[in-house]
């Protein structure tokens, strides 16, 4: 049964639900206190250790329903076992519901080739099962075949056939191919019909099952590859139709960086005994330590102050570099943020009544103009922003610094160099690329902490964990 309720956690995962080691310790606690004769029950205490929101209650009903489904080799005509009847077994190792004379059934029927018939040493068994309809045992038959064979690797829909094929032999087809050769040489042709049409069916109810399994285990690997593939990709050769997928990513990296340093931010305020100020509340009990207190230590988070090119050739990179920021709001402090083309225009507020999904969209859509200017956009920053900068500021830019032959101005980065805490540049292009042209790169690179390549979201995760590490650590 641990095996079962392993392959029920990775059905779990297959369906995009996340499963931390000790919601799975819990998971099978509870199933040796419920057991799993009463489907109705292992399914609500499964539910409640597994799901922690009502999203992820959605997820689990239908992944519990879909693997603990048992219609298989229902004859014709019969009434399927329903997935939430409450009273039957849950187990797949079962089949079907717990049915007292199935084992002996089967057992009758195995013939010489005893229980090793899923290794295709009982085609007889296999026959006479098919032939009685034993729907039960059949059923148990092809989940023994289908774990012995590793059903829950299986990750492709070209892979349908290949499983399909190893269960039927692991099922004891070769063993059945011969009695329905033997049928056919001693001229039982009412048999050899019946054997055929059973391996037709076989064929039909393993191939259904296979692909049943498919959706529920090849569903999140295949989507895993693919989101691998997107972060790794240029932002800027994401094709529309990745783009809500893409935010779904940038959603699970910011959740992953916000846990990561809020641990972090957690570690590093226990703080130490405030000895003057306990010894003083405690005086009124005789020196017993009734109350203590503990020295606090307050955590400082980044300020950062985001500018992003939204011209044609880096729009892309700005969507994705703002969607993050803004979806770790919690782990920063006042996050303002600015988008040019020529001038500098503040798009903080747009966040702040929008979703970051649609704000994002208007954002890039309403700040207009043609040719990019970081020259005019950084005399724009002394002159509203430089009073507003110290040093607890992280100042982030985001652009490729072509500048149309225009003046660099690149003594404004001296001065935000001088007073900010960091000054960080993201450049879309590959740093052979930078003074290239009529790139300012070269000119603007000393004025910076940190200047390098970002244009994938592996690039932003990676920097944005920096910024936020070397914050807590000079807290």
């Amino acid at each position: 049964m641990q095996a079962t309720l392993e392959d029920f956690f990775k059905a779990l995962r297959g369906s995009d639900l996340e499963l931390h080691l000790n919601a799975q310790v819990d998971a099978a606690r509870a199933v040796e206190l419920v057991g799993w004769g009463d489907r109705a029950t292992l399914k609500h205490a499964l539910g409640t250790t597994l799901a922690k929101t009502s999203a992820d209650r959605a997820v689990f009903d239908e992944a519990f329903d879909r693997f603990f489904r048992f219609d298989a080799f229902q004859q014709p005509g019969a009434q399927p076992s329903s997935p939430a009847k409450a009273g039957e077994t849950a187990s797949p190792d079962a089949g079907q519901p717990a049915n007292p004379d199935s084992s002996k059934n089967e057992a009758s029927q195995m013939g010489s080739g005893g229980a090793g018939g899923c290794r295709g040493r009982g085609g007889q068994a296999l026959s006479q099962l098919l032939l009685s309809g034993d729907s039960a045992a059949l059923a148990k038959r092809m989940q023994e075949a289908a774990r012995e064979v590793g059903l829950t690797d299986i990750w492709f829909f070209t892979q349908k056939g290949f499983y399909t094929q190893k269960i039927q032999q692991a099922m004891g087809l070769e063993s059945l191919d011969r009695d329905i050769a033997e049928a056919k040489r001693a001229g039982i042709s009412v048999r050899a019909e019946a054997l055929e049409l059973a391996r037709k069916r076989l064929f039909n109810e393993v191939r259904n099952f296979v692909e049943r399994k498919l959706a529920l285990y090849g569903t999140a690997p295949t989507r895993q590859l693919h989101d691998e593939f997107l972060q790794t990709q240029k932002l800027s050769n994401i094709e529309n139709r990745d783009f809500e997928r893409m935010h779904v990513i940038v959603r699970k990296m910011a959740k992953r960086l916000a846990e990561r340093h809020a641990q972090r931010k957690k570690q590093r305020v226990r703080g130490q005994l405030d000895f003057r100020k306990t010894l003083r509340r405690n005086a009124a009990y005789g020196g017993i330590l009734f109350e203590t207190f503990w020295r606090t230590k307050v955590v400082d988070r980044p300020r950062v102050i985001a500018i992003c090119d939204v011209s044609g050739s880096v729009r892309q990179y700005a969507r994705f570099l703002l969607l993050f920021l803004y979806s770790l709001d919690e782990q920063m402090s006042g996050v303002r943020s600015y988008a040019f083309i020529n001038h500098l225009v503040d798009i903080s507020e747009t966040f702040e009544h929008l979703p970051v999904e649609q704000a994002v969209d208007k954002v890039i859509h309403a700040v207009g103009g043609s040719g990019s200017d970081y020259g005019q956009t950084l005399l724009d920053i002394e002159e509203q922003l430089l009073d507003q900068i110290d040093r607890r500021t992280t100042i982030l830019f985001l652009g490729d610094a072509r500048n149309n032959r225009g003046e660099a101005h690149s003594e404004v980065m001296r001065m935000l160099h001088d007073r900010a805490r960091r000054v960080i540049w993201l450049n879309p292009e590959p740093v052979s690329f930078w003074g290239l042209g009529d790139s300012e790169m070269k000119r603007y690179a000393p004025y910076c902490h940190i200047a390098r390549e970002c244009n994938s979201l592996k690039h932003l995760e990676s920097t944005l964990d920096a910024l936020l590490r070397t914050h807590a650590a000079s807290a």
